[in-house]
């Protein structure tokens, strides 16, 4: 009796190549994606708010001096006045007394000349193009060192003014050098003419 013919191929490799041994895709969702999806969009407002509300002064060291009646000289760039005005404090590190060792003393703006110093005003050279604005400045104490030594102040005593500058907001510090060349560019529009006398 003749054997029936056996196939060609197994059983259990046509159930792999039919794909039968995969079983079902998965279909569940990951909750992860919006969840991170929430955090980024909370993290960008808060982002937002923070540049928006939050205000900032930059502190500039501006070239200072003792005049021969022992009050402060401070010599201001044009740039620089508009943001130091009368009551204002600030603090003063000297030349002669490093501020390492020394620290740097509480003082205060008295006034400030509304007129451009004179060239023979400058007592020394300022490095800047612009116009030197001079602004008088007290110390509210004699400077005392670190063990309580007596600092005496000598006219053209030379020293450093770390005053802030205008506070403003954090967008408005990153959206200045746009509106700056914002406003340097407005002017006659082009293909305008020319109007001659």
């Amino acid at each position: 009796m003749d054997r029936p013919p056996s196939p060609l191929f197994r059983q259990v490799a046509i159930e792999a190549a039919a794909g039968a041994q995969t079983g079902a895709s998965l279909t569940t969702d990951w909750r992860g994606v919006a969840v991170c999806t929430a955090a980024a969009f909370a993290l960008l407002v808060a982002l937002i708010a923070f540049v928006a509300v939050v205000e900032y002064a930059p502190v500039r060291r501006v070239a200072a001096f003792v005049d021969p009646q022992g009050r402060i000289k401070l010599l201001l760039a044009a740039s620089e006045v508009g943001s130091v005005r009368p009551g204002a404090d600030f603090r003063l590190a000297f030349r002669n007394y490093p501020q390492e060792r020394f620290g740097v003393f509480p003082a205060r703006i008295d006034s400030v000349n509304e007129v451009a110093a004179l060239p023979g005003e400058v007592p020394f050279p300022v490095d800047t193009s612009e116009p030197t604005f001079i602004a008088s400045a007290s110390l509210p104490a004699v400077p005392h060192g670190p063990h309580g030594e007596l600092l005496p102040l000598e006219p053209g005593m030379r020293a450093d003014a770390l005053v802030p500058m205008q506070r403003r907001t954090v967008l408005e510090w990153l959206l200045d050098p746009v509106l700056r060349s914002r406003n340097d560019n407005v002017g006659t529009p082009r293909g305008a003419p020319e109007i001659r006398r």
